[in-house]
């Protein structure tokens, strides 16, 4: 046993030797990565979906300040894509094993390099936030729009601190403010376990509002201390899809609150009486 721990001592002490005098010893990690983002161009690629497009524009043009940036077509994006020169946004379209489509749309942050020649799933990801649903998409995304740019520059801006920090997931940080918030609920972000009992156990700073526009309303118009919901999820879900639930804040764009489960026929979509609970417990602490 110890002749052959010396045999392979001897082995990667050679192989390193070798490796570090032919100048080949570089390792780079996550971190070592996704240093060069605030220095490299971030390209965002426009879906070709009038709409959405002149909404990116608008948000970006206002609200990204961490990287400079551009905005190119899809056929730009798959000419530069191999190109580490550039990180790109784009809004990519997400399916779980047993949808027969995609149920949501992601708005991705990658970085170009050679493995995106197959596909984008082979670019290095540096995060992915829930948009909207794939198909029949509610429009609110677009209000909210300047709100999910916040959240991704806040989250990117720290992954180079720490080679922990590179690998971390998007979180809510500050989830014990909503202690102190005032909370609306669109009524469609609330699954059918939210009953008459629940609902009747809020507090009057919890409100829930049957018009979309007057949640949307409370957002665009950064209302002071105050948080809305929103959630992602397939318009037609089934057993397995992925349902994301979020409370933003209307003055701040932080995200208070972030939780995602599996639908199944007990837990369909939108916020489930566990996450009332728990957004209750926080409020008596």
């Amino acid at each position: 046993m110890k002749r052959l721990s010396l045999i392979l001592s001897v082995m990667v002490l050679g192989l390193l030797t070798a490796l570090d005098a032919a100048g080949q010893a570089q390792v780079y990690t996550r971190k070592e990565k996704l240093k060069d983002f605030t220095a490299k161009t971030t390209k965002v690629v426009l879906s070709g979906d009038e709409f959405l497009d002149e909404a990116l524009k608008e948000s970006v043009s206002t609200t990204w300040t961490l990287s400079p940036y551009e905005f190119c077509t899809n056929e730009e994006f798959q000419k530069l894509k191999t190109s580490d020169n550039f990180y790109f946004l784009i809004v990519a379209s997400s399916r779980q094993k047993k949808e027969e489509e995609a149920g949501i749309d992601l708005l991705t942050l990658v970085k170009g390099g050679e493995g995106a020649s197959e596909s984008i799933d082979g670019m290095l990801e540096v995060v992915s936030f829930p948009f909207r649903a794939a198909q029949y998409p509610s429009g609110r995304e677009a209000s909210l729009l300047p709100a999910f740019l916040q959240i991704i520059q806040d989250h990117v801006s720290t992954l180079a601190d720490t080679e922990m920090k590179a690998y971390s997931n998007l979180s809510a940080k500050d989830t014990r403010k909503l202690k102190t918030k005032r909370i609306y609920f669109w009524e469609e972000d609330l699954s059918k376990q939210v009953g008459t009992q629940v609902r009747g156990s809020l507090d009057e700073d919890i409100i829930i509002e049957e018009d979309e526009e007057a949640v949307d309303k409370v957002f665009v118009g950064g209302d002071v201390n105050t948080v809305v919901s929103y959630v992602v999820a397939p318009e037609t879900p089934v057993d397995g899809s992925v349902c994301y639930k979020m409370l933003i804040g209307s003055d701040t764009r932080e995200l208070y609150y972030f939780k995602k489960h599996k639908i199944t026929s007990k837990n369909g979509k939108g916020f489930l009486a566990s996450d009332i609970k728990a957004i209750k417990s926080i409020r008596k602490k």
